[in-house]
């Protein structure tokens, strides 16, 4: 606050005027009389008129300007407010380094520590969808401790970077929300490629939290959540369905199965036991499943000793009306900072641990997700589940009651890490901005694995038992470790307040190492799950020993900017591993980027003066990483020759013995891979900041692709593949996406509003694996095309009549076509409907543009964080069981499938009714466009209103610092095309053989002390 003037009148109004640096008026400023709700807002010319006493303490609020707050000592009030650069200034954490958002030249995302927590979820992937442009997260299927995919720009796996050590996929996944400091998504070559070998598809940076200096603070929070199936539809009962199989058979001039007096009794239930209706979801499932979670902090400090410890519990039960499918997840953090500060040491130092449990049951019809949902989307309503006894009955196959008995067996997980880390920071005195730093990390994974198959018994309707399968038992022991160390030295000084010079040198070195183990018997005579009771007769076991990987890399980068004006970039990485052989193990890879603050030009004054645009960057960036092969694309030793062994090679002497087979031929032109990158963008901020965002374009060519000639149409003179040889083969990946946001007050109430976009295709420019006949056929190369879902026929509705059906192309094998069945395209006007009429069909099979739009309210001690999440056109290929095309289940299961073809419903979602697929040659059936199902969405991600009790309430409460209450709700209202085919956008599965999406509602308290 500058040039703040109070003079002293009789009466309580106060009169006031408000400017920015330039002397002008600013319009919309709050005025707010602290600790009440009364309040005015500047006029055109920055005056404002307040009711206020002596005494009384004004908050002076605008966005992009620094809060002030003032005291009441007379009734005229000139003020002049300062722009608020620390949104600008802003520490970003990137590879190696931090920066400033004002500095940064890469293309770099953030996403909120708080907005992580919102979310109602059972792990951290799930709560970032739609929250940063670039970031893609995509869910396939429910359950729990469901895991969503991320991907940034359409990459595959991101490398994930937790206090600054490159961790794996699963420590990420098993994070505790609470304990997210910050979190940031690099995604251009200049982010990245100072990480080297895994960092071509982005990077997720994620930092703790830690001790702050000050009085011990302790905060707790806990949740309690209910889930239910956010879309999931209901069976036809034993009437329906088994009027639908009559149908089916009269239309297929076969005589119908059941009679008018048993769909009488269907109907009216008078003999339940012999002519039952039974609705397995609801025999299965209950209405919701309970969740709850605990985290609880402690941090403090003083100037030389900061701490933070966070513990987290997470409980979650499953829909089944058993117990036999549950979660646990156990957080531990520690992180310690020291100074010492008479030499200039900084000593970090964290410890982390989490256990992750699973239990599902397991019995001989098989176990997951897959098993016991198929079975109760599939089993038929006339189907008894329970005896008069209440026992399961046995003379039900494939009852999805035994799948999830508690009497059944079991499969139990467990994962167990402890990661520690050791980091120092030297100061070196008598040479201002030079830092020298080492950093160490080791890790520990140990897991285990336990199946118990295990059938329970089931009843027939005398209550006798059935004889179940002998119980199987099987133990997998999994180690791992994996270790990193890193020493840098780190230069940054500005010289005569405006030449910034930072660089950046060092070496890194990492490794991982696993040790597995399996133990097995078969066919226990007792009840007894241990490995020692069963048959030695039947003992199996495994073992291998491996090293996973060894990487090292020589890193440098170097950074000069002008007075926050020219900002350049270049960075290099001398990248080592030994996925490849001698003399090829190393690569040079290297980035760099350019940004200018076209704001900070002189002739650009008259524009951010009159704050058309406060701000205005532009930047580019252009950089190679290179990819060993580690994400699939090489086998851990294809350099070296290899035999593969076998338990059974031979047979001698009446026994089975060990034998060697020879592997594949080597190829002598394994090496690394390239991606190179290109990003330009521009960020913005408008209209006193209130208005900001940026856009970006990106591509992505990959080459150094390796192919074996036998994949394009040589013959194998040796009998076995020709060796992988280098091609010319290139992938490419681009798209552009923008971020927008709006942050506003109207008096007492704060907002904000932002949406993101993203859109992405990758295509291959050269396909090494493409046949040269296939390259040749426009309509169904892979080649230079953009996304499809596949190859299949294009249909042309249902045929008619019989007169269409005689003069259209069909297929040789269908068969007694009638009016009301699928019609296709003769797509090379042959007059046959074969594999040479399947062209590319179908958008995609994932979504190529995502976006989300974030609302936040606060008013008063309220606040409100609304989140509305969305993708754009993508297929899923409905399966047989919903087409109908399944002669061992029923023609109708679900009430949307009854709007098939039939005199007076020609225009149908469905071909006419069939008994059996085969009836006619299976001709609705075949892979076409007809099936597949757009499954673009729009929903309400996530929804949180609650109430900030210190606010008012509890604000002279010194023992209480927080105390909030919450509602939440996730996945709360769909939009979807998809929905009217009995699915869930993001079910992933066609014929929803998979636990369903879940929507949840929650209950959420935050204390602190």
């Amino acid at each position: 606050m500058t040039n703040t003037a109070i003079t002293q009148q009789k009466g309580n109004t106060v009169e006031g005027t408000i400017k920015d640096d330039n002397g002008e008026p600013l319009i919309g400023v709050s005025v707010l009389i602290k600790g009440t709700s009364l309040g005015t807002i500047t006029d055109i010319d920055g005056n404002f008129t307040l009711e206020a006493k002596k005494g009384d303490m004004l908050e002076i609020s605008y966005i992009g300007y620094k809060t002030e707050n003032i005291k009441v000592t007379g009734t005229k009030i000139k003020l002049t407010l300062k722009e608020d650069t620390q949104n600008l200034d802003e520490v970003v954490v990137v590879g190696y380094g931090t920066t400033s958002k004002r500095k940064t030249t890469s293309a770099i995302s953030s996403v909120k520590s708080e907005d992580i927590t919102k979310a109602p979820v059972s792990n951290i992937t799930q709560s970032l969808a739609g929250r940063a442009p670039g970031l893609i997260v995509t869910t396939s299927g429910g359950g729990l401790g469901k895991n969503a995919s991320i991907s940034i720009r359409g990459g595959g796996t991101p490398l994930y970077v937790i206090d600054d050590i490159i961790s794996e996929e699963r420590d990420f996944q098993n994070l505790n929300p609470d304990d997210v400091d910050q979190m940031t998504i690099l995604k251009d070559a200049s982010a990245t490629a100072v990480y080297g070998a895994r960092a071509a598809n982005g990077i997720i940076m994620v930092t703790t939290k830690q001790g702050k200096t000050g009085k011990m603070n302790v905060n707790y929070n806990f949740n309690y959540n209910l889930s239910e199936p956010s879309y999931l539809p209901k069976k036809v009962g034993s009437y329906d369905a088994a009027f639908y199989v009559n149908q089916s058979q009269l239309d297929d001039g076969m005589a119908p199965t059941y009679s008018d007096e048993v769909l009488q009794k269907y109907k009216d239930g008078s003999d339940p036991y012999n002519y039952p209706n039974t609705n397995w979801q609801d025999v299965c499932m209950r209405n919701f499943a309970p969740e709850q979670r605990h985290n609880l902090s402690i941090s403090g400090g003083s100037e030389n000793l900061k701490i933070y410890t966070g513990l987290g519990y997470y409980d979650q039960e499953s829909i089944y009306r058993t117990n036999s499918n549950d979660m646990q997840r156990y957080n531990l953090r520690v992180n310690v900072v020291g100074y010492f500060r008479e030499i200039g040491l900084k000593v970090t130092t964290g410890v982390e641990g989490y256990i992750w449990d699973m239990n599902e049951p397991y019995s001989h019809q098989g176990s997951g997700y897959y098993t016991t949902w198929s079975h109760i989307q599939n089993k038929r309503p006339f189907e008894l589940a329970y005896n008069k006894y209440g026992q399961i009955f046995s003379g039900t196959n494939d009852s999805p009651l035994v799948d999830i008995s508690d009497d059944g067996g079991y499969i139990k997980q467990e994962q167990s890490t402890v990661k520690t880390n050791l980091g120092l920071e030297w100061d070196v005195p008598r040479l201002p901005g030079l830092k020298l730093k080492a950093l160490g990390s080791y890790t520990i994974m140990n897991d285990r694995n336990k199946q118990w198959q295990k059938t329970p018994f089931s009843y027939d309707l005398e209550g006798n038992p059935n004889t179940p399968g002998k119980p199987n038992l099987s133990k997998n022991l999994y180690y791992y470790r994996n270790f990193t160390t890193q020493f840098f030295a780190d230069y940054n000084q500005t010289f005569k307040a405006l030449h910034t010079i930072g660089a950046t040198f060092g070496i890194e070195a990492s490794g991982s190492d696993s040790d597995i183990s399996s133990l097995s018997r078969q066919e226990y005579l007792l009840d007894v799950d241990q490995i020692g009771a069963g048959p030695v007769s039947t003992a199996k076991n495994g073992s291998s020993e491996a090293v996973r990987y060894r990487r090292a890399a020589l890193i440098g980068r170097i950074k000069y900017d002008y007075a926050a004006k020219y900002i350049v970039e270049a960075s290099i990485r001398y990248d080592g591993s030994d996925y490849f052989p001698k003399g090829s193990r190393w690569g040079t890879f290297y980035s760099g980027s350019l940004g200018w603050v076209v704001s900070e030009e002189a002739f650009w004054r008259d524009l951010k003066d009159k704050h058309i645009f406060d701000q205005f960057k532009i930047r580019g960036s252009y950089g190679e990483i290179g990819l060993d092969g580690s994400e699939g694309r090489l086998g851990r030793y294809e350099y070296l020759p290899s035999y593969n062994l076998s338990e059974r090679g031979g047979y001698i002497g009446q026994a089975f013995v060990p034998g060697f087979s020879e592997g594949g031929l080597v190829s002598t032109d394994i090496s690394w891979y390239t991606s190179k990158n290109m990003n330009i963008g521009f960020d913005f901020a408008s209209l006193n900041s209130r208005l900001s965002g940026s856009v970006d374009y990106f591509r992505m060519a990959t080459t150094g692709y390796l192919a074996s000639p036998s994949n394009v149409g040589y013959t194998d003179p040796l009998g076995k593949n020709l060796p992988k040889v280098l091609s010319d083969g290139e992938s490419i990946r681009q798209g552009f996406e923008f971020v927008l946001q709006w942050k506003d007050n109207i008096g007492a109430l704060k907002y904000d509003v932002s949406a993101n976009f993203t859109w992405y295709d990758n295509r291959w420019n050269i396909n090494p694996d493409e046949a040269e006949t296939s390259l040749k056929n426009p309509y169904q190369r892979n080649t230079q095309v953009g996304s499809y879902w596949g190859l299949g026929l294009t249909n042309d509705g249902f045929y008619r009549d019989l007169s269409d059906v005689m003069n259209s192309p069909k297929r040789p094998g269908s068969t007694n076509l009638v009016a009301g069945d699928l019609k296709y395209q003769d797509f090379n006007g042959d007059g046959i409907i074969d594999g040479n009429d399947q062209t590319r069909i179908g958008t995609a099979g994932s979504p190529r543009g995502n976006y989300g739009i974030n609302i936040n309210l606060d008013y008063k001690g309220w606040f409100m964080n609304m989140l509305w999440q969305g993708a754009t056109s993508y297929d899923i290929e409905m399966g047989q069981i919903l087409r109908g095309g399944n002669s061992q289940y029923l023609p109708i299961i679900y009430d949307f499938q009854t709007d098939y073809w039939k005199p007076g419903n020609t225009n149908a979602r469905y071909p006419r009714l069939h008994s059996s697929a085969g009836i006619n040659g299976s001709n609705n059936y075949q892979t076409s466009d007809f099936w597949l199902v757009n499954a673009a969405y729009l929903r309400l991600k996530t929804l949180s209103i609650g109430y900030d009790f210190k606010h008012k309430l509890l604000k002279n409460v010194s023992w209480l610092s927080k105390c909030s209450l919450s509602l939440a709700g996730y996945n709360l209202l769909t939009f979807s095309p998809a929905k009217k085919y009995g699915m869930d956008p993001e079910i992933g599965d066609g014929s929803l053989y998979t636990y369903p999406i879940s929507r949840v509602y929650s209950i959420s308290l935050n204390l602190g002390f």
